[in-house]
């Protein structure tokens, strides 16, 4: 049976001489894996499909739970963040975060839109450390690991000048609030997150660093995981 699905390669394996086993994250059923035949040969027509962040309509032969890709017609690759170590980076943060959290045929068609719409900002924006930072925001609630980002978690008041970071609870409290769990940050990350919650953020703003390392900080002590890309971004920024 042929499938047609619109999705983006996370990454793939070899596998025997020429062929790839692909990840690619699909709107219309989430993760899937497929086999890709002689890719890993010069001039091999289907090469552009088999590369991290294509994201085009792939055509699958199922037989069963088993897919091949038979064919691929190329809506974007991306190809900006190849040349620059930072949008690097950022786009391989996007990939990982999925390959993280969303497991074999999970459907997220919020989170894919968000996928490929931080992937262009990316790839051909100017500010792709805010649309990375404004991805992980999103894309950490519907994986069920939300920021509360309005106010003080715990009065509901405006963040004046003390902030501090509950990870736990993915909860920022003022100092009348604050019950000594967790630890102070710079009300400049804090701004720079709310700033990326509303679209508003862009790389110039001062706490755009601190706002990546605090994020990267709470996915690994929220959810025991660690995007590797993110960490890689964080210590080149430092």
């Amino acid at each position: 049976m042929e499938e047609k699905l619109s999705g983006i390669v996370l990454g793939g394996v070899n596998f025997g001489e020429n062929d790839k086993i692909l990840n690619v994250f699909t709107l219309e059923q989430g993760v899937v894996s497929a086999k890709i035949k002689g890719v890993k040969k010069a001039g091999a027509k289907l090469k552009f499909a088999s590369e991290p962040f294509c994201f085009a309509e792939f055509v699958f032969m199922k037989k069963a739970n088993m897919r091949t890709v038979i064919g691929a017609s190329l809506l974007d690759s991306f190809y900006p963040v190849r040349e620059d170590i930072f949008r690097y980076f950022c786009a391989g943060s996007v990939v990982e975060f999925i390959k993280k959290f969303y497991r074999e045929e999970i459907v997220s068609k919020t989170t894919f839109m968000l996928a490929v719409n931080a992937l262009k900002q990316i790839a051909y924006g100017d500010n792709p450390k805010s649309s990375l930072i404004e991805f992980l925001l999103h894309a950490l609630n519907p994986a069920g690991y939300a920021l509360y980002l309005n106010a003080c978690a715990g009065c509901d008041g405006k963040m004046d000048k003390e902030v501090f970071f509950d990870y736990r609870r993915g909860a920022f409290f003022c100092k009348e609030c604050f019950d000594g769990v967790g630890r102070e940050i710079m009300k400049i990350t804090f701004d720079a997150l709310s700033l990326a919650d509303k679209g508003l953020l862009t790389d110039d703003f001062e706490g755009v660093n601190k706002a990546l390392s605090l994020i990267d900080y709470y996915i690994q002590k929220r959810t025991d995981e660690s995007i590797n890309s993110l960490s890689e971004l964080v210590k080149l920024l430092s």
